[in-house]
């Protein structure tokens, strides 16, 4: 039985435990509702309103700036306007060396391409945007916030103690390395995360052995409309993509949560609540890993101890990827737990979880399943390997009960198990290679596109045909088909017979040159690799000597005697016989009439 290590979180816990009281007692001068009422910007008061430039050292200053030139701006009402500006943070005492410190609600507008970095102040800390209130990003421009090293003190390139809201413009927070405390791209504390446009990618450093590293931490939920997130942890005690004690809601957009190396614990995605979920709607994707761990490791994972709900939905046109998806109950015993919903999944680092694949999923990227790691497509679902991706494991690693569509590469697809399908992409079959590269597949066969052309002999009306597909298209005027109705003593009657995968047959074309016989379908055409048999024709779907029977040649058809050696080539057959004097010197066609 796995635990989680609790210690990790204890300290982070006691300390947020004495947020929350200090906030109740002093909750009448600290509210943080409303317009800031502390705003340091750059190691500059900004409270008042005013037009700065940004000097090479991240300073502000007001020599020359005017509406019409300045790279900070705040309106004195809660919104700070950043235009190409680079500000760097202070050790001012009690601001954690943020270059951008507030207290209230504050709202940044982007325009151009900004830079904010943070600077350890007395205390060890280092956050270079902290906003004591809600934190509101606009506009078309980008951030980045980046926190500095930090040797015994938490370290955030974004901390927010209410709510962000990311509504346009491109966002990078990232945190720098913390030697021994947390390290957190994006931490808010007592609130939410909306990200309803734009892009924001959150990135945890490395942090010490005993604390953790997360891209996205927050107590409340998370939502994505629209938007494309990517979040991840660096290497340490605990590592998360995404940590939050509330819900995931991704909606049109894109999210990737990846957790780093961890000495004790790493989770792509981590929820822990009594009923946590993961929905996805309309056309997005998810893709949620977990790094190596010591302990415990989950692309997904849920800490429903003091709970019995829990929920992961793909709704139709949404996509996930991830490892694993797990759930830890209140024995502290983990489980797998299947996803639901009309979209499609891969969950591939699992060996427990029934429901690996999900719709039909198709992969994005290419990749390796590790030793140890199998999984299984169930029926009615399927994989879908691109011509442009491959798929890195051995045979015994995937078992097909479903369909594998492999226009990419998969090395040992001939090897793979179930009782599902395989379909290949396009085939053109040959002569001289006959069915040969797909006779020892274990799978049913399908394609998506099979074709074989056939050379037409000079002044031949009749041939044979034995192939592992029905044409739909056949490049010839008319083909009439037959199948042997009686052998006499020195006449083969034909009669008019229907097309068959594997079936021998005659055919008979007034086509010259050659024909060719084709079949496509989205879904995969069906492919026999063993010809059938009936009373009068043995097929061939690779070069064969037969020592008994009949062959055709010139529209006749020629003993197999001892001293007749007979080639009969692949996609053709060859009529039954006896090898004994009873057998005609030559047998005349004649074919049935209705």
């Amino acid at each position: 039985m796995k635990t989680r290590n609790k210690l990790y979180d204890k300290s982070r816990l006691r300390l947020l435990c004495l947020l929350t009281a200090l906030l109740g007692l002093f909750g009448a001068g600290q509210t943080w509702a409303g317009n800031p009422t502390t705003l340091t910007v750059g190691g500059t008061n900004a409270l008042n309103g005013g037009y700065w430039l940004t000097n090479a050292d991240g300073t502000l200053t007001p020599d020359g700036a005017s509406a019409d030139n300045y790279n900070v701006y705040y309106d004195g009402n809660g919104t700070l306007t950043l235009k190409d500006a680079t500000i760097n943070g202070t050790a001012t005492t009690d601001h954690v060396g943020a270059g951008i410190y507030a207290e209230g609600d504050l709202t940044i507008v982007l325009e151009g391409s900004s830079t904010v970095k943070g600077v350890v102040d007395p205390y060890g800390e280092s956050q270079s945007i902290r906003v004591s209130g809600n934190l509101t990003i606009q506009g078309g421009g980008s951030l980045t916030a980046q926190g500095a090293e930090t040797s015994s003190g938490s370290n955030y390139g974004i901390s927010v103690v209410g709510s962000f809201t990311q509504q346009s413009g491109s966002v990078t927070a990232i945190s720098g390395t913390s030697k021994n405390y947390y390290s957190e791209g994006l931490y808010v504390f007592d609130g939410t995360v909306t990200v309803e446009g734009g892009t924001l990618t959150a990135t945890g450093g490395n942090a010490g052995s005993s604390y953790g590293s997360s891209g996205i931490s927050t107590n409340g939920t998370v939502t994505v409309n629209d938007a494309i997130v990517t979040a991840t942890g660096g290497n340490a005690g605990s590592s998360y993509g995404i940590s939050t004690n509330g819900t995931v809601t991704v909606s049109d957009a894109t999210v990737t949560a990846t957790s780093g190396s961890a000495g004790y614990a790493s989770y792509g995605l981590y929820i822990e609540s009594s009923s946590p979920s993961v929905t996805l709607s309309g056309s997005s994707s998810l893709t949620a890993r977990s790094g190596t761990a010591t302990n415990t490791a989950g692309g997904i994972y849920f800490e429903n101890l003091f709970g019995s709900t829990r929920s992961v939905t793909v709704g139709e046109n949404s996509t996930l990827l991830t490892n694993s998806v797990i759930f830890r109950d209140s024995s502290f015993n983990e489980n797998p737990l299947a996803p639901t919903g009309d979209g499609s999944w891969l969950i591939y680092g699992q060996s427990d979880q029934t429901s690996a694949v999900g719709g039909n999923y198709t992969l994005e990227e290419n990749l390796t399943i590790e030793n140890g790691n199998t999984f299984t497509i169930p029926a009615g679902s399927t994989l879908t390997i691109p011509e442009d991706k491959t798929l890195t494991a051995d045979a015994n690693q995937l078992v097909v009960n479903g369909e594998l569509v492999l226009e990419g590469t998969f090395e040992n697809a001939n090897e793979l198990t179930g009782t599902g399908n395989l379909v290949l992409g396009e085939i053109t079959l040959t002569d001289d290679e006959g069915i040969g590269a797909y006779e020892d597949y274990h799978l049913k066969l399908k394609s998506k596109k099979v074709t074989y052309t056939r050379a037409l002999p000079v002044n031949s009306q009749y041939g044979t045909i034995c192939l592992p597909f029905v044409p739909t298209s056949v490049t010839a005027d008319q083909v009439t088909y037959y199948q042997v109705l009686e052998l006499g003593s020195n006449e083969i009657t034909l009669v008019e017979t229907d097309f068959e995968a594997g079936k021998p047959l005659f055919y008979q074309t007034s086509g010259t040159g050659s024909i060719t016989f084709s079949a496509e379908s989205a879904a995969g055409v069906e492919l026999v690799t063993t010809p059938a048999t009936d009373s009068f024709m043995v097929g061939t779907m690779s070069v064969y000597k037969p020592t008994a029977g009949y062959f055709l040649k010139n529209g006749n058809f020629y003993p197999i005697t001892d001293g007749v050696q007979v080639k009969v080539k692949s996609f053709r057959a060859y009529v039954k016989g006896q090898n004994d004097a009873s057998q005609a010197s030559v047998m005349s066609v004649n074919v049935a009439r209705p």
